[in-house]
């Protein structure tokens, strides 16, 4: 397949204005962009957590209404205008920016101008993949490879989301199916955790996300894909397996067909610890300090990576260790009264399935959990599923809907997930709070020392866990979001 030409020319300097530069993605492009020497600028709704990094880089941030992003954007006078697919711009803003002679690109335009520039690996999956792109960057940075890295988290490790190694240094990126984003980064390397029924308002099928992964590895030459049935039942997953026998990859999982198998897994509260083989060879044990079956498949996936491009694999597995987490992916909030405070970012069926039977089998005395859906049209497509996830738990919570930015939806709320996890023939206690203050008193009154409290959701259900640990009656005024 012939080679295509990124959008832009990022190799030497110029100088480029971020529209939703708040966002996980956005703002680590910035913080990539501003190291290569560019002049940076940006803008977005509110200034969001990422806003201290962004500053710390040099870049020059501005919060404007939603209508005059694109305003500030022809403000900056920046030769490329980049925006996230939350705020995509008109005819007459692409017009009006042409014409002043400034290039526009999207989120997906500009990661592949960045992986233009070096030996790039794109981590892909419906889920995973932020866990599996930070323990790669972690190990790469720990054999001293000098990694680039653009991850949807901040991994505790590393202490940034985003940064812009030495020469010679692999590119590793967080590669987002739910726009077709991974499809046109370029990169030579590709990794594939797993292939899920997500983001159907995109995709419309599981088979149309299916043929995207199929394209996705097609156009690269190093492949890695885990063959495992999404949520851990140590089977090979037919879509997966099919996809790597098909391109070659490398595979990995705890299915006997897998190249690079992990078995004997055991978590413990916040542990894990399994035994790798490579080809029959055991080249594990392997500790990570991260709780489930999945980040043990994350973990390997990592170090089989690394192994494929060339990293002694005792190295690996050393440094793989040494891998603490990312934020909102099992984030230990703290503790109180005996209950240990967790939030994670799980917001579809498979990672709450994961999520939950991983927290189940950890030694905690009950996991009870607050689950918060994400936007309407997945609550609409997925609720069912959804509740019937959140029904591992012993206790669960759920919200209503928090919409991102989507309109609400006549008969669709949080009560889908509710009523499927009443329905699911399990021993869950379910109950319906509707706000986050509703959730947090429900919390405070079913909780004993010796339980996992654990927010899920996508949204900023993590609040409820915060004012928990605080010993908070209200979880208080939000302090604003993050564009997507």
């Amino acid at each position: 397949m012939a080679e295509v030409p990124p959008p832009v020319a990022l190799g030497a300097a110029t100088s480029v204005h971020v529209v939703g530069v708040g966002g996980a993605g956005m703002s680590t492009i910035a913080v990539v962009l501003a190291a290569l020497g560019h002049r940076v600028s940006g803008a977005d709704k509110v200034a969001t957590g990422a806003w201290p990094s962004l500053s710390a880089a040099g870049v020059d941030l501005e919060v404007v209404s939603q209508d005059d992003l694109f305003g500030s954007a022809a403000r900056s006078g920046a030769a490329v205008v980049t925006h996230s697919t939350a705020y995509p711009p008109s005819i007459d803003d692409v017009a009006a920016l042409t014409a002043e002679g400034a290039v526009v690109v999207d989120r997906a335009g500009i990661l592949a101008s960045l992986c233009a520039l070096r030996e790039s690996v794109a981590v892909s999956g419906t889920h995973g993949k932020t866990s599996t792109t930070a323990m790669l960057a972690t190990l790469l940075d720990g054999v001293g490879a000098d990694p680039s890295f653009l991850v949807g988290g901040v991994p505790v490790s590393l202490g940034e989301a985003a940064r812009w190694g030495g020469d010679g240094g692999l590119l590793v990126v967080e590669a987002d199916e739910s726009d077709g984003t991974f499809e046109r980064l370029g990169a030579s390397t590709v990794v594939v955790t797993n292939v899920e029924e997500d983001h159907l308002d995109f995709w419309g099928s599981i088979d149309a996300i299916e043929a995207a992964f199929d394209r996705f590895l097609a156009a690269a030459r190093h492949r890695v894909v885990c063959i495992d049935v999404p949520g851990g039942d140590g089977t090979a997953d037919p879509r997966t397996l099919s996809l790597a026998t098909r391109h070659g990859a490398v595979t990995v999982g705890e299915a006997a067909a897998a190249q690079w198998r992990v078995h004997s897994v055991q978590v413990h509260r916040l542990t894990t610890t399994f035994g790798l083989c490579h080809d029959g060879t055991e080249v594990g044990p392997v500790a990570i300090a991260t709780p489930g079956r999945h980040h043990a498949l994350n973990a390997a996936v990592a170090v089989a990576t690394a192994a494929t491009r060339g990293i002694d694999v005792a190295a690996a597995v050393a440094a793989v260790g040494t891998y603490r987490g990312v934020g909102r992916r099992f984030e230990v909030l703290g503790e109180r009264d005996g209950v240990t405070v967790v939030d994670d970012y799980a917001h579809n069926p498979g990672k709450v399935r994961a999520l939950l039977a991983s927290a189940a089998g950890a030694g905690w005395g009950r996991v009870v959990v607050v689950f918060q859906p994400h936007r309407y049209s997945r609550t609409r497509t997925q609720g069912a599923d959804l509740g019937r996830s959140v029904a591992v738990a012993d206790l669960a919570a759920v919200t209503d809907v928090y919409g991102a930015g989507e309109p609400a939806e006549a008969g669709v709320s949080g009560r889908i997930v509710l009523d499927a996890a009443r329905e699911a023939g399990t021993p869950v206690v379910a109950e319906w709070t509707p706000t986050l203050d509703d959730a947090l008193s429900w919390a405070r009154s079913v909780v004993r020392p010796g339980d996992l409290l654990l927010t899920a959701g996508a949204g900023d259900v993590r609040r409820v866990g915060e004012a928990f640990v605080r010993g908070a009656e209200s979880v208080g005024v939000p302090t604003g979001g993050e564009s997507t």
